[in-house]
């Protein structure tokens, strides 16, 4: 898998993220992502008590040299904005996505449209099993998960995260 594609839909842009670009997307998306959810699906943890844009620039550079399977992109709305990040973890055939979606630019379906985007070029391209973790009682979590197409597992993780996956299109 690598780098990963540029996946676009009718209001957005996903732009793979590299190593060279990080730090440009860390100062962009830094301010916008304090106080969210940056969980440790996408491998990204922001410390609030240093200076966050320095721990996502440090995290995102991270995240772009991991190698094959873990992709990560930065959300770009039609005016060019950064409203988000979007990554994937891919296993074999399984792959666990995330998206974060910068606070000004929430409740606009952003988070939706870029899921669908993604879980349909990661089935198109053999990922039989796309899976996200979400918190506990994580209502808005939940509502985006139903509204991609997730559905819920019995399986709950020691520190609270439900495990929810999308059934194979076939």
């Amino acid at each position: 898998m690598g780098e990963g594609p540029t996946l676009t839909t009718l209001r957005l842009l996903a732009l793979p993220l590299t190593v060279w670009n990080a730090g440009f997307v860390a100062e962009e998306l830094g301010p916008l992502l304090v106080g969210t959810h940056l969980h440790r699906v996408q491998g990204i943890t922001v410390d609030v008590t240093g200076d966050p844009t320095e721990a996502l620039r440090r995290a995102l550079r991270r995240r772009a040299s991991a190698g094959r399977g873990v992709m990560t992109w930065t959300v770009r709305g039609d005016d060019s904005a950064a409203v988000g990040l979007l990554a994937v973890d891919a296993f074999g055939r399984r792959a666990l996505v995330s998206v974060s979606i910068g606070r000004p630019y929430r409740r606009h379906g952003y988070a939706t449209e870029v899921l669908r985007a993604l879980a349909g070029w990661l089935e198109f391209h053999g990922s039989v099993l796309v899976e996200a973790r979400l918190r506990m009682g994580d209502r808005t979590g939940e509502r985006l998960a139903v509204a991609t197409a997730f559905v819920p597992t019995s399986i709950v993780l020691p520190d609270g995260w439900r495990v929810w996956y999308r059934p194979p299109p076939f």
